[in-house]
């Protein structure tokens, strides 16, 4: 009405005082259906000035504003074009009524949002670092890995195109995150900017929240002390204070706003009836809560699980509906139109883009219909007169039939649907994945505190007490806060992850407790719930500057029930974030890296998994996955075998990073004893060292330690059979000094061999030898004796279980029964087809080389399925020699030619001398001393990942397992001339027994 307005402004020039007086008023107006002069507090002579100017009109028994809108225009400072009259002759602009701020107002919010931010950004030293952007945590690395990724394959801010290619990791993971955040890297510069935009993606995200937050506290309570609240205690609640951290940009910062926008527009939607489907309002609301939905489902692949609340609303407010004779269907009409406007908006993403999988993109739909068959029974119970737990039976076995009807007609759907739910509520393993009240008794208690601080206590006996009102007493606004709180807190019991969740409405909670403590203690005045009137004088910190006593008592106050969580919030931020020796130590893997001149995966760190991707992004760039160290990790650190951990790790590993672990005891000869305790020497009480592992870093406190792997110089030498021999050197590197030393004792052969990963002037037991850097990292022998080739196993004196070489001191292990039987020279080693019986031996692949061997098969039965008989194997299995059809020598090198070659053959039961040559271009086979065949196969790398075996594995119909005597294995780290190959086999057949 322009006469309100017009007696407003009139009002408001003469006293402008009374401008706190009115917003007062209208707050009390807003949230109550009629009002006595004792709802409000304001003198009589004030009072008067309103009803006399016609501002505040009586009807019947009670008090209303004639025109709320003229008059919140008037305060606001809108103008009058802007402010139609609800009956004006001009039409009604669309409002979604949401709570309106005055400059006093939007300063308080102000202080208390700068207090979210304090509480986020504090830690920016340790997130920009000088040139870096170093992101707290692991998984945030895994996200700017794809954004950089999506930002250099796009042609522009608009080349949207690139949403649709993005990897099934993403698309079915994090979509609308990694879009968003790709979208804004682009408009501020490209992937240059992805460290800045992913750095403060989350404290904008709890910023909005915190806007968010205050709304919902203001449109639920009416009361702006509690909203302020709420927010100061959002600020300080560590689980989610520490997730919306400066640079802790992982997924669940994005899933909050479209969290909460889904309660705000369900609160704006609270109390809509049949008059107000005719107003534009609730369908405005109906969209936003479309699109917060949609946002939620493409935003997470657990979207579905957190507006699962939603469909718990709704089934509480429709027995409610039911308990007071309220239409549910009606009630639930804008939040029907909202879930199929979602379902169109998921499902345009999913087809269009290709994101999510069935399951999660077409969840708001199957929410729609929850929703409807709700509805649709909450009205048959009310227009049959039955009492509401009726429908409460009814959405129990709807559920059931549900899942059932799912299980018969969609068996897939359900069956991925299943498997998600339980990944989501009952994984174990990190410490998100475990129960918020986890730990026994004391983590009972213990826990909520540390996730929570002392918005737990009082925000739960809040989150009770007003649930429980607010469904006896039809507070429907109130309700959508309570059901979240709880749908959130029960989801926090399985899995903490969710409490982050839980933070806003604890928060909401916990400040609506703040206000009634305050009340109790006479700070404040009490605030309204329901049908509650407040009274006395109301603290209005935000209208009119209150009593300097009163200012100090609520600080005080304040500050006491938020210290805990602040507290908290500082051991999260420091418990996160990447600690200088950390990031020191990976900075400087990069670098020397770089003047090595290695690509991924040569410089691939293996670290302990919650730090692999930290590690692996600033080395290399790669950042999606740390499966690999978290299934190889602690398996090295505890394995006491260097030399196979070695075999298995070096194809893909370039870096280990050790670091001090709490344990009390740690096994002396586990890897992690070898190297980080004495990087790789031998202890005391004959602990042995490490070989393959060079240090490279050492931190300034020495807690964090790198290693490379190298194939390691093999020092090999002369000395009494069985007699222990010491190796040592002194060895310096980047930030530490040490004796590298080994202890080894000689063979039977009186070999003593040694591989060691320094190049240099070694020690040995008095004498010195020299060790090349091409040596070590090539693999190659150094001898001090004079016999030649690279390793020769004669048979002779094989004992418990091993075989011994009596060149290159190369161990070999027997597994199975160990049988002896004549051979060329001395004893060989028979192997039997049916029985599995093989002998490993670890022997580096030199780039040419030379096998040879005396075979004696006792039979050669190649069948259909057997096919070959297999003498020589990699430990993959890749075979490098065996007898195929014909009684044929077949012949392949493992990593350069994947075809196999045969030439020749051998008799049953007669000894044959095989010799296979590889001298990088040509392979070549001699049976006898005599060349049988050759062929060109090219240059490439040899590899048959540091072990050779002899015979089979396995014994059976289709194993391949070879049958008979072997003996005199020798490897040549050369290929052998045919002149050097005949004079081989004249010199062992002359010594044939």
């Amino acid at each position: 009405m322009t006469d309100v307005r017009e007696a407003t402004d009139d009002l408001l020039a003469e006293k402008p005082n009374l401008e706190s007086d009115l917003r007062e008023v209208l707050s009390v107006d807003e949230r109550t259906n009629g009002w006595s002069f004792d709802d409000v507090p304001l003198d009589s002579g004030t009072f008067g000035e309103l009803v006399s100017r016609d501002i505040v009109a009586k009807d019947s028994d009670a008090y209303e504003v004639r025109d709320p809108r003229a008059v919140r225009a008037v305060l606001d400072g809108d103008s009058d074009t802007a402010v139609e009259s609800e009956r004006g002759d001009g039409p009604n602009l669309p409002s979604l009524s949401l709570p309106s701020v005055s400059i006093a107002e939007a300063g308080a919010l102000g202080a208390a949002l700068a207090f979210v931010l304090l509480m986020r950004t504090y830690i920016y030293p340790s997130v920009f670092r000088g040139d870096y952007v170093v992101l707290p945590s692991n998984d945030p690395y895994y996200y700017r890995y794809w954004v950089e990724q999506l930002a250099a394959d796009a042609t522009g801010i608009f080349d949207f195109s690139v949403l649709s290619r993005v990897p099934s990791a993403v698309a079915k993971g994090e979509p609308l995150m990694v879009g968003t955040l790709w979208w804004l890297t682009n408009l501020l510069g490209g992937a240059d900017a992805a460290g800045w935009v992913l750095a403060w993606y989350p404290v904008v995200s709890a910023l909005l929240v915190g806007v968010l937050v205050y709304g919902i506290a203001v449109r639920v309570t009416g009361d702006r002390r509690v909203a302020l609240a709420s927010v100061v205690f959002l600020a300080v609640i560590p689980a989610f204070a520490y997730r919306t951290g400066l640079g802790f940009a992982d997924h669940h910062a994005f899933d909050y706003p479209w969290l909460a926008l889904t309660a705000l527009a369900l609160v704006l939607l609270a109390d809509v009836d049949r008059n107000d489907l005719a107003e534009i309002r609730p369908w405005l609301a109906a969209g936003v809560l479309g699109v917060a939905v949609a946002g939620q489902v493409m935003a997470w692949e657990a979207g579905p699980l957190l507006i699962g609340a939603l469909g718990a609303y709704v089934a509480v407010r429709a027995a409610v509906d039911v308990r007071v004779n309220r239409s549910p269907l009606v009630s639930s009409t804008p939040i029907l139109v909202g879930l199929a406007f979602a379902s169109v908006l998921t499902h345009l993403a999913h087809t269009g883009f290709g994101w999510h999988t069935d399951v999660v993109a077409y969840s708001p739909m199957l929410l729609f219909v929850g929703v409807l068959a709700v509805s649709l029974a909450g009205e048959a119970v009310r227009r049959a007169e039955m009492p509401a737990f009726v429908l409460g039976g009814a959405e129990v076995a709807g559920v059931l039939t549900g899942l059932l009807v799912l299980q018969t007609f969609l068996p897939t759907y359900a069956a991925r649907l299943n498997q998600r739910l339980t990944f989501l509520l009952f994984k174990s393993g990190p410490a998100e994945t475990q129960s918020i009240f986890a730990g026994g008794a004391s983590g009972f208690f213990i826990g909520p505190i540390l996730e929570l601080g002392f918005a737990w206590f009082l925000g739960l006996p809040m989150l009770a007490l007003v649930g429980w009102r607010a469904y006896r007493q039809e507070r429907r606004a109130w309700l959508v806060v309570s059901t979240y709180g709880w749908y959130f807190l029960v989801l926090a019991t399985f899995q903490r992850r969710f409490v982050g969740e839980f933070a806003p409405f604890i928060a909401i909670f916990a400040g609506y407790g703040f206000v009634v403590l305050s009340a109790k203690l006479d700070v404040t005045s009490p605030v309204a719930l329901g049908d509650d009137e407040p009274h006395g004088e109301t603290w209005r910190p935000l209208f009119g500057l209150p009593e300097r006593g009163t200012v100090t008592m609520v600080v005080i106050l304040l500050l006491f029930v938020t210290s805990a969580g602040a507290v908290q919030t500082g051991v999260r931020h420091e418990q996160v974030k990447i600690e200088d020796e950390k990031f020191e130590a990976a900075t400087w893997i990069d670098e020397y890296a770089d003047e090595q001149g290695l690509e991924y995966p040569e410089n691939y760190v293996l670290s302990k998994w919650g730090r692999n991707r930290v590690y692996n992004y600033f080395v290399n760039g790669e950042a999606r996955s740390y499966k690999f160290a978290e299934n190889h990790y602690e398996s090295f650190l505890s394995s006491r075998n260097p030399e196979s951990q070695y075999q298995k790790l070096n194809d893909r590993v370039g870096f280990i990073v050790t670091k001090d672990i709490d344990v009390q005891k740690v096994p002396k000869n586990s890897n992690y004893a070898r190297l980080h305790h004495r990087f790789g020497s031998a202890g005391t009480n004959g602990r042995t060292g490490a070989g393959h592992y060079r240090a490279l870093y050492a931190s300034d406190s020495k807690s964090i330690k790198v290693f490379g792997l190298v194939p390691g110089a093999r020092i090999v030498g002369n000395a009494s059979p069985g007699e222990k021999v010491t190796i040592s050197k002194e060895v310096e590197v980047e930030g530490a000094k040490f004796d590298y030393e080994r202890t080894v004792k000689a063979n039977p052969y009186g070999v003593f061999s040694v591989t060691v990963p320094y190049a240099g002037k070694y020690t040995v037991d008095g004498d010195t030898q020299s060790v090349s850097e091409v040596a070590v990292t090539s693999g190659q022998l150094v001898k001090s004796h004079r016999r030649s080739g690279l390793a020769h196993w004669p048979f002779e004196k094989a004992r418990d279980k091993a075989v011994y070489d009596r060149v290159g001191g190369h161990r070999g292990t027997v597994n199975g029964s160990t049988s002896q039987v004549d051979g060329v020279s001395g004893k060989a080693l028979a192997f039997d087809q049916n029985k599995t019986k093989y002998v490993e031996m670890n022997v580096t692949a030199p780039q040419q080389f030379t096998l040879s061997l005396w075979v004696k098969p006792d039979r050669i039965d190649v069948t259909e399925k057997n096919d070959y008989r297999r003498l020589i194997s990699s430990p993959d299995l890749s075979n490098v020699l065996v007898i195929g059809e014909g009684r044929q020598i077949v012949f392949r090198v493992p990593g350069v030619e994947r075809s196999y070659f045969g030439a020749s053959e051998v008799p049953v039961g007669e000894w044959s001398q095989v010799t296979a040559t590889y001298n990088g271009t040509h392979r070549t086979i001699y049976v006898n001393g005599t060349q049988v065949g050759t062929d060109r196969i090219g240059n490439r790398i040899v590899d048959w990942n540091g072990q050779l075996r002899l015979g089979s594995g396995y014994s059976g119909e289709t194993r391949h397992a070879y049958n008979g005597a072997i003996d005199e294995v020798r490897i040549f780290d050369r290929a052998l001339t045919p002149e050097e190959v005949r004079q081989r086999y004249e010199a062992d057949n002359a010594t044939a027994t």
